[in-house]
């Protein structure tokens, strides 16, 4: 980002900064919380008694939606206290409060697809009874007021109209695959803690908790091992003996580790705003990563969602090391200094 701003601009900012600040303290929780307590009402009374499958939705929803809440108020304690700084001019308060605005923007998306796959999705194929719930999530506001102050604080500057139209691509790419990459960890990490043997069909037909489930010490209870006995599509035996099955590495790296890619994605944003090069270096490693995981995910378990992650990453992988948004990313000095030492390793020696 620029330094150069005008007055009218930094007032502009502070008082973003101080709306979006007291929007994330008073309403956004609410609104996240009456999504998490339809989405896991609707997957409780509609999905679990037919598919098992669903009830690890209920853990994760319940942690990962708890803690964007948790952030949500400290981010937005955090730009109320920025707010004179932003006013003032601080580039480095600027900075810090367009990586507080990801916090939400990211949440945001990752919170629509809940209520989509959950709440709205027909399922007569598993018996699944029809949805009782319509309209768009709670949620819903927290995704475009976010990304309003974002892209505000973004763009807040003297710079050209081009480096304004550049620097879009690389900090809109970031936020996405940031979110993409929180959602299909969850589909990772749903699969991963599944313990079948945990459910049994009743004499309705419909699934409960197994009277009889595996007991501690079987191999068929604990989520590093399950899958080396079952199959990871009917979760049926397949082998007494261990198969020692990808599936659980896939599902442990396209899970938990994307998790972690996402919020490094996020902490990148602020630094790259201040043309920190440990910023860029954090989300191109990062992307890298998220690409290899990703598309492992798809040739082990044929999952489209991952398919889609790995193609967003290596976009935005792409991005990154094109020189026209790289200079963008990093204080020009800097890459400058990088590049006389790149070219004396690569040159050779003359005798």
């Amino acid at each position: 980002m620029k330094d150069e701003t005008t007055k009218t601009q930094r007032i502009i900012m502070a008082v973003v900064a101080l709306i979006g600040g007291l929007y994330l303290m008073l309403l956004a929780p609410t609104q996240a919380m009456q999504t998490l307590k339809i989405a896991l009402d609707q997957v409780l009374l509609r999905l679990v008694p037919h598919d098992a499958d669903f009830y690890p939705a209920v853990p994760i929803l319940s942690v990962t939606f708890s803690a964007w809440i948790i952030a949500f108020v400290l981010a937005g304690a955090a730009l109320v206290v920025l707010a004179k700084k932003i006013h003032e001019g601080a580039k480095w308060a600027r900075a810090t409060a367009l990586g507080l605005f990801a916090i939400p923007s990211v949440a945001g998306m990752t919170m629509m697809i809940p209520w989509f796959v959950l709440v709205l999705a027909e399922y007569p194929e598993k018996g699944v009874p029809t949805h009782t719930v319509t309209g768009m999530p709670p949620a819903l506001p927290i995704l475009f007021v976010s990304l309003l102050f974002y892209f505000i604080t973004l763009l807040a500057d003297q710079d050209t109209l081009k480096n304004k139209a550049l620097k879009l691509i690389p900090f809109t790419a970031l936020g996405i695959v940031s979110g993409m990459v929180f959602m299909n960890g969850q589909h990772g990490v749903r699969y991963f803690i599944h313990i079948p043997g945990a459910f049994a069909a009743g004499a309705d037909g419909l699934l409960t908790a197994n009277p009889t489930p595996p007991p501690f010490t079987s191999t068929l209870a604990h989520s590093i091992t399950n899958l080396d006995h079952l199959d990871w599509q009917t979760f049926e035996m397949v082998s007494e003996n261990a198969m020692y099955s990808p599936q659980t590495l896939a599902l442990l790296l396209g899970g938990f580790l994307l998790y972690i890619a996402s919020v490094l994605l996020i902490l990148s944003i602020p630094l790259m705003a201040m043309k920190n090069k440990a910023g860029w270096y954090i989300a191109t490693a990062t992307a890298l990563a998220t690409v290899v995981v990703s598309f492992q995910g798809f040739v082990v378990r044929h999952s489209t969602e991952w398919l889609q992650g790995g193609m967003l990453s290596t976009v935005l992988l792409a991005i990154l090391l094109i020189p026209a948004f790289r200079n963008l990313l990093i204080e020009e000095e800097a890459a400058e200094a990088e590049a006389p030492q790149a070219q004396a390793v690569l040159k050779p020696k003359t005798t």
